[in-house]
């Protein structure tokens, strides 16, 4: 009886230690992952924050390319293969066959590939993207699981930054069509690893497993996306067990990120954090008070004082390495004199800075009110009053949008290629997102050249032209690119993309 006794908790604990390291005890577990301030959209056409929305994107959709996880080299996706005509006008995918969008939509084919590349393009769908497919004329489907696209010029972009992001994720066009516009934001369709379940009263974004996907299983049952836009609540968080995935706060990377419980990582942003001046109305449409501004604004200042010193400064809107970069003069008020910028203003029609009242626009968090009370008391030394406006994303972009501030402090997700990083400044993004609400038809023309040629010389050129034109009119000022300081419980193993970007589906368990 004894014996048998022993040999029944011999069993008991085989299959309970079993099930501790079974990997598929994950596939039921919840995995939590902090984003940094609600999500505007679930629509890849509607894209608006990238560090929120994309992440929940990028694992409910496809795109016929991708990025290669961790790395930014293009390989095929929902796509098998394809091929360019000679003239590069014209590119012709083979599509896999058999794979399914979530929910019983069906089976994707070439048709949703056209509906979701031309829905963009359409002028009245009045996409954000649609300056990512400048020359595209049309899809033609040429049968069921074969696509061509038909360009009206060369796209120097297409494979770096339009496919591989945001606008080149596929859409069931069932789906949008049967909900519309609006309803399909929220209750997403792809054929991603994982498939939209809930966005709840708190804004947490629930996803479910895609037990169907057509490559590699994800290992999680769940993941909740829950926005946190104040870094030190997420630090909170994290330490609370509230979320396994989350970011570190620059002033306390070193102590947390050497605790045994966590592990953390510093990844070089791709972004560009900048100054915008509004160009467009008094009193900053005068380019004599902007040049003084230029001078009185101490980047060095906002990256010790918001960075903790990690972040570099930045000279251009480019990374060093990237085609076309041009580094901007450095306006150090050391160099010229305090008298030097009084003369400024004063040209500028405002002598010793009296009288001069300037509104100031931006995100309501800890970092961003900081950077705002730095520039307030840089500011101050001239005699110029600066009211600082901290606002929610949503009233944020429609004050961004109507051009209603004197100065804004923004950070704008970069892509691999120059192109997109410098479509945000054209003049047709007035009232959209050009944030100096600033025009320059030289600057236009240069960046369609741009985008015309698969010339990376002929592109390199243009793109530093055009940073010299940015330079010359002095719409604000190039702070920094920033860094991203992930962190995770050791229970988790992530994977990120080179700028520090999670990558949900393919999270394991450390325990497995």
């Amino acid at each position: 009886m004894l014996k048998n006794k022993y040999i029944y908790l011999f069993i008991i604990t085989v299959l309970f230690l079993g099930l501790l390291t079974n990997p598929a005890a994950a596939q039921n577990e919840s995995l939590k992952i902090a984003i940094p301030g609600r999500a505007q959209t679930l629509d890849p056409a509607y894209l608006q924050r990238v560090l929120s929305d994309w992440p929940v994107m990028n694992s409910i959709f496809n795109g016929l390319v991708k990025y290669k996880p961790g790395t930014f080299k293009v390989v095929p996706d929902l796509a098998e293969d394809w091929e360019i005509s000679e003239d590069d006008t014209e590119i012709t995918f083979q599509l896999k066959k058999g794979i399914e969008f979530h929910k019983d939509y069906g089976e994707f084919t070439a048709e949703d590939v056209k509906f979701s590349f031309e829905r963009i393009i359409a002028e009245d769908a009045k996409s954000p993207e649609a300056q990512s497919f400048s020359n595209l004329e049309r899809v033609e489907i040429i049968d069921q699981y074969t696509v061509k696209l038909i360009l009206s010029q060369p796209m120097g972009r297409l494979f770096t930054s339009t496919l591989p992001f945001n606008a080149g994720l596929i859409v069931s066009k069932k789906a949008v069509e049967e909900m519309g516009r609006e309803e399909f934001a929220s209750n997403p369709i792809g054929t991603g690893p994982y498939l939209f379940k809930e966005w709840d009263v708190n804004n947490n974004i629930t996803l479910q497993k895609n037990e169907n996907y057509f490559e590699a299983e994800a290992e999680y049952g769940e993941i909740v996306f829950m926005p946190m836009s104040d870094p030190t609540s997420q630090e909170l968080a994290l330490q609370s067990g509230e979320i396994d995935i989350g970011q570190l706060t620059l002033d306390n990377f070193d102590q947390i990120s050497q605790m045994e419980e966590f592990a953390a990582e510093i990844y070089p942003d791709l972004a560009i954090q900048y100054v915008a001046f509004n160009t467009s109305k008094e009193p900053l449409n005068n380019k004599k008070l902007r040049e003084a501004l230029r001078y009185i604004i101490n980047p060095e200042e906002i990256l010790i004082g918001a960075f903790a010193g990690k972040a570099e400064r930045a000279y251009s809107i480019l990374l060093e390495d990237m085609t076309g970069y041009w580094k901007a003069p450095d306006f150090k008020l050391e160099e010229v004199g305090e008298d030097y910028v009084w003369n400024l203003l004063a040209e500028a029609g405002y002598p010793e800075g009296e009288g001069l009242e300037l509104e100031y626009v931006t995100d309501a968090t800890e970092e961003r009110r900081l950077i705002g009370a730095l520039i307030q008391d840089q500011l101050s030394q001239f005699n110029i009053k600066l009211n600082v406006k901290a606002m929610e994303v949503g009233p944020k972009i429609e004050r961004w949008q109507e051009g209603s501030y004197d100065i804004t402090y923004a950070r704008f997700t970069n892509t691999v290629d120059p192109g997109y990083n410098f479509q945000w400044n054209l003049s047709e993004q007035l009232g959209k997102w050009n944030l100096f609400h600033w025009s320059n038809k030289e600057y236009d023309r240069l960046w369609q050249e741009a985008e015309t040629t698969l010339n990376n010389n002929k592109r390199a050129k243009n793109y530093r032209k055009m940073q010299q034109l940015m330079n010359d009119d002095s719409i604000g000022i190039w702070v920094t690119h920033g860094v991203k300081t992930p962190v995770w419980t050791t229970e988790v193993e992530p994977v990120f993309s080179p700028d520090g970007v999670i990558l949900p589906w393919l999270i394991t368990s450390s325990e497995n």
